[in-house]
């Protein structure tokens, strides 16, 4: 290198050295000077767990060195789930482990903490929870699923001295019949498997006795932030921000109110400023509104998110400071029509998904960035729309809803019923509490009232809580089986429609809750392959359906088609579920509810794929199935596309061209002979090639596979994150062998919990160190240890070669049971494509 050019080298060295000093000295100074006096900790690691009820757990000074040391989210379900076949008749798992169970967790704040107030949130806990203070009893929650907190600032001591949260949980319930369970009706298997504990993340929140209030309205009767934008069009936006604020000073208090509207790439859009003087005791609620000039608005196929920063100031001096999310969008349901965006048509497409979100080895207790793991596939298949059922999604993925564009249909709490008495009032102030915590989330367009028709009172204190919560939202409500005899059409807005029924309310829009209820395993590809004795199975009589994973797929497109896709008026929604899981199955040769477009460790089916052929926006094409079956088959090859004709190769020979789709979409090739090699098929629009997919015949199995996938971060050490590892049958080539379904065994070293996964075919394969592959992969996880270090997998089979691999979990900063470091999720464009093509 030449003196000049080396020169001109420590120069931009130089400059991009100083450049980013400075904004990394700016950023630290700007996130200090912002966030004030508040701080979010993570109070999720180091949780101390029996599963037992010693009558005197809540004292502060009881002795808990003997009990498990846990991490939220955590369930005493995992080593129970997944493990029995389903009881047929839409029964969920009944036998798991249900009764109290304790946490407590011990921790210290600051001195300089000594004068700020001190929030407790739990974003879950199934089913019943009472929390204890450093033994006093400071509030129960028993909705299971809306998020809850206290002000627990007397209760606590700072500096060197010890502070104890303990936790008391119950996740019973009053019968094995889900009818005669009041007054939770919700907490059944038949609805949500019934895993207990602190399963959802916890957070510790510590600011300026000054400040904008949290969004938990059971028992702190505080509502947060309201933001919304009206009149918005191409060039503008008019952003109202509400903010109630809480002056718990001595004295009252003359405060700035300021109001800084961000967008995604991190550029302030629009500010405001309001002024007040706050008396001491009182809440107070700033209202503020500024116009966001050319706003790029949230769309379902692109979700564009700013946020929305509130500060508090007294004199220059920053009290306070909260971020909520904003999505600038407006929509229209309309009853011809269906679904508009932004002006823009778009047709929902989607799932229901229980909130449980449950896995095989992990029951619903899931680090945040698994929630979106999840989501991210849903997304992959072309998903814009999910219906939570039949209690609220957690916060993560409603998050995941903003992020991914997800319309979503949300719920309080219910089961399928028209409650009264302590169950109504239970339902009716978590919905309330619902719709205060989630109401800023662009994502929600419509909050269900119910999973059944509600009398007139009922629904009259529904609409109050939406006018007096969100009555700027303009979105809609409406019930599951809404009855058109009680006048239901009264007092909704739209019909959740179920199964795909015709409508039945001729003046308010429709939108599907569950059209697709058929079952299917992974494992099982098709009546000419090998199966687990599947089709000879002496239960399979029992199972109300008896299908192969071809025919769930084949199904997908009769039944989206007819009864939404081909319906002008119909906006769409739901397919009713994607994942598999242990609640209401209807297959007694299974473990799982086998309804999901993947199983219950998120591998996805053929109608995975299927439903991406047909709700993705680009050119796309699936030919259903393999192409490994034995000489002298012949049989149906099945197809979908969104092209206008397909064409089918065998080995280079063009077999025949269709362009006559079944159903819009299910290009069949009957009486296709097999040959070694490969089959292509081409997706044509307009005669003009679009799309192609290959799949060849693989060679004979000679090796494992494993492939690792963790968060965003890294696998964190803080004892309730998730490595998963994919173990893969594969030939000399490195290609998955589809028919591969026999054990593997597998040896684990290091600081973690091994997990497993589940066989969806086998009772008692949970908890092993052995699974079966089906359809040549399956996938385990293994659990974080709050100790770092390197974990060592290695699977075998005689006659294959193994394969091994080591996970090293990273150090989490925890000190005096407190960390900030939170909860992570995958960034937009990471693991882009999750799930893998055969």
């Amino acid at each position: 290198m030449n003196k000049t050019v080396l020169s001109r080298f420590k120069i931009q060295f130089f400059i991009i050295v100083f450049v980013l000093t400075c904004f990394q000295v700016n950023s630290q100074v700007s996130k200090k000077a912002t966030n004030g006096n508040r701080t979010k900790y993570n109070f999720n690691p180091n949780w101390k767990f029996v599963r037992e009820n010693p009558g005197n757990a809540l004292d502060a000074n009881f002795n808990d060195k003997a009990w498990s040391t846990v991490s939220a989210p955590h369930t005493f379900n995992d080593v129970d789930t997944f493990d029995d076949f389903c009881l047929g008749g839409h029964n969920g798992e009944k036998n798991q482990w249900r009764g109290t169970v304790w946490y407590r967790k011990h921790f210290k704040l600051p001195a300089s903490d000594a004068n700020k107030k001190v929030f407790i949130e739990f974003e879950g806990v199934r089913q019943i929870a009472d929390v204890y203070v450093n033994g006093t009893h400071v509030g129960m929650n028993q909705t299971g699923f809306i998020p809850f907190g206290y002000d627990i600032s007397k209760y606590l001591k700072f500096g060197s001295q010890d502070n104890v949260i303990a936790v008391k949980v119950n996740n019973d319930r009053k019968s094995d019949n889900f009818r005669d369970n009041s007054p939770l009706v919700w907490n059944h298997e038949h609805w949500h498997p019934t895993h207990g504990g602190i399963y959802r993340n916890v957070f510790l929140h510590t600011m300026d006795p000054l400040h904008v209030t949290l969004p938990l309205y059971d028992n702190l009767k505080t509502v947060g932030t309201y933001v919304y934008a009206e009149n918005v069009t191409e060039k503008n936006a008019d952003v109202t921000v509400s903010a109630e604020v809480q002056n718990e000073y001595a004295k009252d208090k003359e405060v700035t109110f300021e109001v800084k509207i961000i967008d995604a790439e991190g550029k302030i859009v629009a500010t405001t400023t309001a002024l007040n003087k706050i008396k001491s005791g009182d809440k107070f609620t700033f209202t503020t509104t500024t116009n966001v000039s050319n706003p790029k608005r949230w769309y379902t196929r692109n979700p564009y998110m700013y946020k929305v920063i509130t500060v508090i100031k007294e004199g220059e001096k920053v009290l306070d400071s909260y971020e909520t999310p904003l999505g600038i969008r407006s929509f229209d349901f309309n009853k011809d029509t269906g679904f508009w965006n932004n002006g823009e048509y778009a047709k929902l497409h989607g799932w229901g998904q229980k909130p449980t979100n449950e896995w095989a080895g992990l029951g619903a207790a899931l680090p945040d960035w698994l929630r979106d793991f999840t989501c991210k596939l849903m997304d992959e298949a072309g998903g814009n729309f999910i219906r939570w059922g039949h209690c609220a999604g957690s916060p993560a993925e409603i998050r995941m809803g903003d992020k991914y564009g997800f319309v979503t249909l949300m719920p309080g709490v219910a089961g399928e019923s028209q409650d009264d008495g302590e169950t109504w009032d239970i339902r009716i102030a978590a919905f309330r509490d619902m719709i205060v915590y989630y109401r800023n989330h662009p994502s929600i367009f419509i909050w269900e009232g119910g999973n059944w028709a509600e009398t007139a009172p009922h629904y009259e204190q529904i609409l109050d809580i939406i006018n007096t919560y969100d009555p700027k939202g303009k979105r809609l409500m409406g019930n599951r089986r809404a009855d058109v005899k009680n006048d239901s059409e009264k007092y909704i807005s739209v019909e959740i429609g179920t199964e795909g029924w015709q409508r039945e309310f001729a003046n308010v829009p429709i939108v599907e809750s569950e059209y697709i209820r058929d079952e299917a395993p992974r494992r099982i590809w098709d009546k000419e392959s090998p199966d687990d004795n599947f089709w000879n199975n002496p239960n399979l009589n029992k199972n109300t359906y008896k299908s192969s994973s071809e025919d769930f797929a084949v199904s997908e497109v009769d039944q989206w088609w007819n009864k939404m896709g081909k319906k002008p008026y119909h906006s769409g929604g739901a397919n009713w579920i994607f994942s598999d899981g242990t609640h209401g199955g209807r297959s007694q040769t299974e473990v799982t509810r086998a309804s999901g477009e993947v199983d219950g460790v998120r591998l996805p089916k053929e109608a995975f794929y299927v439903l991406k052929s047909m709700w993705r926006p680009e050119a796309q094409v699936h030919l259903i199935g393999h192409w490994n079956y034995t000489p002298e088959t012949k049989k149906n090859m099945f197809v979908v596309s969104n092209c206008t004709s397909v064409k089918l190769y065998v080995n280079g020979k063009l077999l025949a061209t269709n362009d006559k789709p079944e159903n819009g979409y299910l290009f069949k090739f009957p009486n296709v002979a097999w040959e070694a090699g490969e089959i292509v098929v081409e997706g044509y629009l307009d005669n003009k090639l679009q799309v192609s997919q290959t799949k060849k015949t693989v060679g004979e199995a000679v090796a494992i596979k494993l492939t690792p996938i963790t968060g965003p971060k890294g696998w964190r050490a803080d004892g309730s994150d998730i490595a998963l590892v994919d173990f893969e049958v594969v030939d000399k080539d490195g290609n998955r062998c589809p028919l591969d379904a026999a054990r593997v065994d597998f040896t684990i070293s290091g600081p973690g919990i091994w997990r497993g996964g589940y066989n969806s075919g086998k009772e008692k394969s949970t908890n092993n160190l052995y699974l079966d592959t089906e359809a040549g992969i399956n996938r385990i996880s293994v659990r974080s240890l709050l100790k770092p270090g390197k974990v060592t997998i290695t699977a075998s089979r005689k006659g294959l070669k193994p394969a091994t691999i080591f996970i090293n979990s990273i150090p989490v900063n925890i000190k005096d049971g407190l960390t900030l470091e939170l909860p992570k999720y995958l960034k937009t464009n990471q693991n882009k494509q999750l799930a893998r093509v055969v």
